[in-house]
């Protein structure tokens, strides 16, 4: 039988460190099991959500907006008539007339 073993030093000055030795010296059951279901556990919880949670998430939105109808309202126009001042209406006509003075 093969064994892997690696050792763990905790920092008790750390308060996060100084948890987990506490906690790992007062469990009731092997440490070594508590330590391989935990590491095991990390690794489906990045799992699930770096990519199979969010792929299912996704399948499933797409499954769902296949049975919806989209339909947009119609568009609403409004004829707008600009009210120029006499001012504006005669800015307006010399422009126009310049414009057209460049062709001919």
């Amino acid at each position: 039988m093969s064994k892997y073993r690696i050792n763990v030093r905790f920092d008790l000055d750390k308060p996060m460190e100084a948890k987990a030795a506490r906690y790992l010296q007062a469990l009731d059951k092997s440490r070594n099991a508590f330590i391989v279901t935990a590491i095991l556990n990390e690794m489906q919880r990045q799992i699930s959500i770096n990519g199979v949670l969010l792929d299912d998430i996704r399948q499933v939105i797409r499954e769902e907006l296949q049975e919806v109808s989209f339909a947009a309202a119609p568009p609403v126009f409004e004829q707008v008539q600009p009210k120029l001042t006499q001012e504006q209406q005669a800015e307006n006509e010399k422009s126009v007339l310049d414009d057209l003075e460049m062709f001919g």
